[in-house]
């Protein structure tokens, strides 16, 4: 589903109805195959993309109390239509925040943070966009954790370009060298860089978002 009006579905009974709110269409396709590999009983993933705020808060070197509000009362208007919320934009996940447990609005990355946290030993989450380091640090570096973030320089202009073999090149290179220096486990912090993990074999596979993230909204019922 493109930006623009969203199509709202009536809450049918027995099935938990799941939006997906990115700022990237290319995450569309990343969290529907991750929702095709739970092989859930469930409704297809809804979708709202919405590049225009993520801009936004590139201009402005993150996200501001305004964008933060306008998006805060955008999600709250969405609630009545969905059991959950996933805001798979990790600039824009702390507005999760403004919102109650009950009201199940979620930033992807909290659940990837915690499944790196639980990992004893050095490790690292890696980061593409600049704009994204200060929301991603106060996530995934809890006091007493040995998280690294690593921000890959020019991967996000490499995806902004389209250049998508160049840009997964760039992650595969830093979660190799995290590896080598060290790291017990990789993260990557961004939901847009999850195809990466599949060319590292699974005892040494990066830790990804939208997995863990449908995994805990299929909990929830």
């Amino acid at each position: 589903m493109q930006s623009g009006p969203l199509n709202l579905p009536d809450k049918p009974e027995q099935t938990l109805n799941i939006l997906c709110l990115h700022t990237a269409a290319s995450n569309i396709a990343i969290f529907d195959a991750a929702a095709t590999a739970l092989a859930q009983n469930s409704t297809p993933l809804s979708h709202l993309v919405m590049p225009e705020l993520l801009a936004e808060a590139e201009r402005s070197g993150g996200m501001t109390t305004p964008l933060r509000q306008r998006l805060a009362q955008l999600i709250a208007s969405l609630l009545p239509s969905f059991d959950a919320i996933l805001i798979t934009c990790s600039t824009l996940g702390p507005v999760a925040d403004e919102f109650r447990l009950q009201d199940r609005v979620m930033r992807t990355d909290a659940m990837l943070a915690s499944a790196l946290q639980r990992h004893a030993g050095p490790t690292v989450a890696l980061c593409a966009a600049e704009s994204t380091l200060a929301a991603t640090r106060t996530l995934f570096c809890s006091p007493g954790s040995q998280v690294e973030v690593v921000l890959v320089e020019n991967a996000w202009a490499a995806f902004k370009a389209g250049e998508n073999s160049r840009y997964f090149a760039l992650l595969a290179t830093a979660a190799e060298q995290a590896y080598q220096q060290g790291a017990v486990a990789v993260a990557l912090a961004q939901s847009s860089m999850t195809p990466v993990a599949q060319q590292f074999p699974a005892a040494q596979r990066p830790l990804t978002a939208p997995f863990l993230a449908l995994q805990a909204c299929y909990d929830l019922r």
